[in-house]
């Protein structure tokens, strides 16, 4: 397993690269009911408020709307646990916040073929024109519940539950052998 922030390539093919990321800062917020938890989030953190199922960015921070009232935050640099603490001194009494900085993990797919493997197992609709740059859905990947980044044309960022990253692995070594 990689260190925080490092990444460990798992796939290195024509037309397609992947690579797994323990993330060194992820926090998940959800707003109160009613609260302005979203203009708070963008303001502590020097951001623009993301769109639904949108993700914006600063030089540290990115920050996805992952569903009504809910924010997942990834710190560039951040130590485990800093991010999470810092956010929820930012929003009290507007938002929970809960560390996934030790429970998740991302793998990042880049390359032309990076939409044909996930289309091998992921219920969303992937065509550009759906699912373009700057979107940031929960959905399924092989049965299990992930959370995509579309950071470039061909460039996702897959955040799973790290006790099924290995598993993710494998089924990524399954639906990739066309291009290793």
């Amino acid at each position: 397993m990689a260190e925080p922030g490092q990444a460990h390539r798992i796939l290195s093919g024509e037309g397609l690269t992947i690579e797994r990321i323990a993330p060194a800062g992820l926090a998940l917020v959800s707003g109160f009911g009613g609260g302005d938890a979203g203009k708070a989030l963008a303001g502590a953190l020097g951001c623009a408020e993301p769109k639904a199922n949108r993700w914006t960015e600063t030089d540290d921070h990115v920050v996805a709307s992952i569903g009504a009232g809910r924010w997942m935050v990834s710190g560039e640099g951040e130590a485990a646990g800093t991010l999470a603490t810092r956010l929820e001194a930012a929003l009290a009494g507007q938002a929970a916040v809960v560390d996934l900085s030790h429970g998740r993990v991302v793998f990042v797919l880049e390359g032309p073929g990076a939409r044909v493997v996930l289309a091998k197992g992921c219920t969303a609709d992937l065509r550009p024109s759906r699912l373009g740059v700057g979107a940031a859905i929960v959905t399924a990947l092989g049965k299990l519940a992930v959370t995509i980044l579309v950071r470039a044309d061909e460039r996702f960022e897959i955040h799973v539950a790290s006790s099924y990253a290995e598993h993710v692995e494998e089924w990524f070594a399954a639906a990739t052998r066309e291009f290793a």
